[in-house]
């Protein structure tokens, strides 16, 4: 099986890491798959080129997105600084019928996520979208050892809503499950992001985001209504980095995403919710379904 990578251009973290991180894995477990090829549709801010790129990385450029998806059996489309060229990047992929991964975050509003998965359905294509924090070892073993979804989960993080929410929200998905009706923002502004998730049956989610960078991530769960049976969920990308790209070789393997469609549109739509709900403090706002 040959991956090949397709970005917006090239020269980012997630781009530049994410071949040798699925190298290691298909190495790991001596599977006959190999990163191949790759394409960036746009010259990098770095002027790194796409023929640059490739030669440090021991990859095929490809001349355009056609080209790339006519030369591997499965595709990573990464993008994962900007979500609103997501449905652009992931145009010919989509309509390609092969495996795609699509990086964080899916979409940057519902409704481009919605018309991302009609096209993928369209062409039959397998789509497996999620942040690595989903698969933090911990969130893997709680879940694994509590099948009930639990009744209160607190996440806090980094950065921005648009680029890193999604890493707290999937481990609140992957905790909680998808179902969330309502939220409310308890803060004001660009900076700081503080939200109540309602799952409309008594379980609630809280989250909050801060612009400092080196905010560590930190998630809290409580299974039942006693707090002393709570339990601290410990992000370690030693391990997030490595279960993602498993998860990655198995969906390639099997076409069958393992993160249900609903909590990827469910993750874009609280984000797009909490972008309007952050003007509009202490307000409820239904979350679109």
């Amino acid at each position: 099986m040959k991956i090949g990578f397709a970005d917006y251009y090239l020269d980012n973290w997630h781009c530049n890491y994410y071949p040798g991180f699925l190298r290691d894995a298909i190495r790991a477990r001596g599977l006959d798959m190999e990163v191949t090829h790759a394409y960036g549709m746009q010259t990098a801010p770095s002027e790194v080129t796409n023929e640059d790129w490739c030669r440090e990385r021991d990859m095929i450029p490809c001349g355009s997105m056609e080209e790339l998806v006519a030369s591997v059996d499965a595709v990573m489309v990464i993008a994962a600084d900007d979500s609103r060229t997501h449905e652009e990047v992931s145009r010919i992929p989509l309509s390609s019928g092969k495996p795609c991964f699509v990086d964080k975050t899916f979409a940057y509003n519902l409704a481009a996520a919605k018309r991302m998965y009609a096209l993928a359905d369209a062409h039959g294509t397998p789509v497996f979208s999620s942040s690595a924090q989903r698969y933090c070892q911990d969130v893997i073993d709680y879940r694994a050892e509590h099948p009930d979804k639990p009744l209160f989960v607190s996440t806090v993080g980094p950065h921005s809503l648009d680029n890193y929410a999604v890493h707290q929200l999937e481990v609140i998905e992957a905790l909680m499950g998808a179902g969330i009706r309502r939220l409310k923002a308890f803060a004001a502004g660009e900076g700081v992001t503080q939200l109540i998730l309602d799952y409309g049956d008594g379980r609630l989610a809280s989250f909050m985001q801060t612009p400092q960078p080196w905010a560590e991530f930190n998630f809290m769960v409580t299974p039942d209504g006693c707090g002393m049976n709570g339990k601290r969920l410990v992000s370690d990308d030693r391990n997030f980095y490595r279960n993602l790209m498993n998860a990655i070789i198995n969906f390639f393997s099997a076409g069958v995403s393992p993160v249900p469609r609903e909590e990827t549109l469910e993750i874009v739509s609280v984000i797009e919710t909490a972008r309007t709900a952050r003007t509009r403090p202490d307000e409820w706002f239904a979350v679109p379904r």
